[in-house]
């Protein structure tokens, strides 16, 4: 959900790390939930389509398991939640990452996930305050403690463990 110009920005930015790291440009899918219709939107003059191309429709929990990794870049953690949310794409996201799709949340991406709104993703109970100037410690989350992460810090959960490394 691209919702201005620091959104913009943050996916080129993502995009260029990512192929630093390897992956091809291929091998990486922009997907903008904007696009895509509202979830119990009943389709009218558009019924007759039955192949939708997927930028364009909610991928299926399957779909999204053929990726190895999802990242949320960044932009406006609100307009973010709310675009998930409005398209139903919780669902299968969250059933795709249960199914081991890592999730990747890069500042507006890690606050959805954590507790900082009631209809996150809710994989972090704690509030999460990306870019901050001071930092939490390294090592495991206290339950509920705020957590201030410091560009380059990173909170990984596996299985029931929550840190920060």
């Amino acid at each position: 959900a691209v919702g201005n110009d620091g959104a913009r920005e943050g996916i080129i930015v993502c995009m260029e790390r990512l192929m630093n790291m390897g992956i091809p440009m291929n091998n990486i899918l922009i997907y903008n939930l904007a696009f895509l219709l509202s979830d119990g939107y009943k389709r009218t003059y558009s019924s007759y389509i039955s192949d939708i191309p997927v930028p364009f429709r909610l991928m299926s929990v399957q779909e999204l398991t053929q990726y190895d990794m999802i990242a949320f870049c960044g932009g406006n953690a609100h307009t973010l939640l709310s675009e998930i949310n409005r398209t139903g794409f919780s669902k299968p996201l969250k059933q795709a990452i249960e199914n081991g799709l890592v999730y990747l949340g890069i500042s507006a991406g890690s606050m959805i996930a954590a507790g900082n709104f009631s209809d996150g993703l809710g994989y972090l109970a704690n509030p999460l305050i990306p870019h901050a100037e001071k930092e939490s410690p390294f090592g495991d989350i206290s339950k509920n403690d705020l957590i201030e992460l410091a560009d380059g810090q990173t909170v990984l959960i596996k299985g029931n463990r929550q840190e920060i490394i």
